[in-house]
């Protein structure tokens, strides 16, 4: 018969589809505390065994201490025929290094040699963690108590499936696994750190839930009541968010117009951008400027540079490309893949083949080929003071007067190519021709270029 227990911990592996295969290997984070050692127990007793490896993290933080775990373990394994991985390492180098604290940097370690034994598994290994309801309650009010979104207030996600963690024990109250193992007569380590309250999480276990539990002796339950509201609240709300980029989010960039008047303008901006680094107070300048403002407006993250369009907020890596530039031989026809996609082709014809018609897309630019008199053009980027003789008007227009009438994006601005004859622009391609080399009435011998998509 089951324990009390042990149907809980059945019950979240169903309910939340833990383990969905019975093949799956399962991977148990032992540190040989109540928590861990129950964990380990209970998937035991539920039938697991001969799934289950155990992974063990020697942090070297407490000295003899942390050997004597080490040892616990190999022991609890070996009683069970577990197989066990033990990793050392060197917690307070690793800090002082990445200036974090000693808890963030075990942690950091801990994860990251926890998803080396899921990556690339396709969710055929997961690693479970014994994280409890009461740890719950903690990460609540650490979050809370530094300032935070919804997302810190809903608690730990039952599995993290993009790392293959996953959390059985996660609707199970600390005392209920005390219970348990005094049932089972299974010793544990004692962590001698867990009383230091200098340790964050360790306030809180011992000074504030207790000051909570005077106010309210069910807090306890109280507050995990309210983390599971927050997280069904949490899922309405990303689903709402993923609605807003499924539909206005592209590779372009942002459609922000249908935004300007929805009253949470910053929170969804946030959430959509927030994959690219941007911070909340930038976030919030934005969608200031975006109420007030006019385009061509810039803001940063360390690794994205966002401008603000006439429709978009148009997105772009801070590393800047290097600048394009080709030399192609106009004797023969011939064809160019464009560095921002799209294919150039270039063909002789006489200018008989026109039928009269020199109406053509922008797409298509025609020259008069004994006129250019060049055995080479060159294609590059556009510089400071380029300038086209476009038709239709009497001299010359700079092509940044050019981009900014006709209200081109920012995008196609940055990634502009150019035609030219020596450094002259006779085609700002796909878009605006010179007239300088067009066709007359004595044209013979027609240089036809097209701009295509890919194929």
């Amino acid at each position: 018969m089951r324990s009390l227990l042990e149907a809980r911990v059945e019950k979240t592996i169903r309910e939340h589809r833990l383990i969905d295969s019975a093949t799956q290997r399962i991977y148990i984070a032992i540190s040989g505390g109540a928590d861990s050692v129950t964990l380990l127990m209970a998937m035991l007793a539920l039938g697991y065994g001969k799934r289950i490896e155990a992974l063990h993290c020697n942090f070297a933080l407490r000295g003899e201490e942390s050997d004597q775990d080490e040892e616990f373990v190999q022991a609890l394994c070996a009683k069970h025929s577990i197989p066990l991985h033990v990793k050392h390492f060197d917690t307070r180098s690793y800090s002082e290094e990445n200036r974090i604290s000693i808890e963030m940097a075990a942690r950091e370690l801990r994860y990251r040699w926890f998803q080396s034994f899921t990556t690339g598994s396709d969710g055929t290994r997961v690693v479970a963690v014994a994280h409890n309801a009461d740890d719950q309650i903690e990460t609540l009010l650490l979050n809370l108590s530094m300032g935070t979104g919804i997302r810190g207030l809903s608690g730990m996600p039952f599995q993290k499936a993009t790392e293959g963690i996953i959390r059985p024990l996660q609707e199970t109250p600390r005392s209920l696994i005390l219970d348990y193992l005094h049932s089972l007569g299974q010793s544990y380590r004692e962590d001698s750190s867990n009383s230091d309250t200098r340790y964050k999480r360790n306030l809180i276990r011992h000074r504030l839930i207790p000051l909570f539990e005077d106010l309210n002796p069910s807090f306890r339950e109280a507050a995990n009541r309210t983390i599971e509201h927050l997280s069904s609240t949490e899922a309405l709300y990303l689903e709402s968010i993923e609605h807003y980029r499924t539909t206005l989010l592209s590779s372009e960039g942002l459609n922000y117009k249908p935004l300007l008047n929805h009253p949470e303008l910053a929170s969804i901006l946030f959430e959509l951008l927030r994959p690219y680094g941007f911070q909340r107070s930038v976030i919030a300048a934005l969608s200031k400027h975006l109420k007030q403002g006019t385009a061509g407006a810039r803001f940063y993250s360390t690794d994205y540079l966002l401008i603000q369009g006439f429709d978009l907020l148009e997105l772009f890596p801070r590393e800047e490309a290097p600048p394009p530039s080709y030399l192609i031989d106009i004797r023969h026809d011939g064809s160019l893949s464009l560095p921002f996609g799209g294919v150039l082709r270039w063909e002789h014809l006489p200018l008989s083949d026109l039928n009269g018609g020199y109406r053509f897309p922008r797409e298509v630019a025609l020259f008069d080929y004994d006129l250019l008199k060049s055995d080479n053009l060159t294609i590059r980027s556009r510089q400071e003071g380029d300038a086209l003789h476009p038709f239709g008007m009497s001299g010359k227009k700079l092509l940044r007067r050019i981009l900014i009438d006709g209200k081109f994006s920012h995008r196609t601005r940055r990634e502009a190519l150019l035609l030219c004859k020596g450094d002259y622009p006779i085609w700002f391609i796909g878009y605006v021709a010179d007239r300088t080399y067009a066709l007359t009435s004595s044209t013979k011998r027609v240089l036809r270029f097209t701009v295509s998509p890919e194929e």
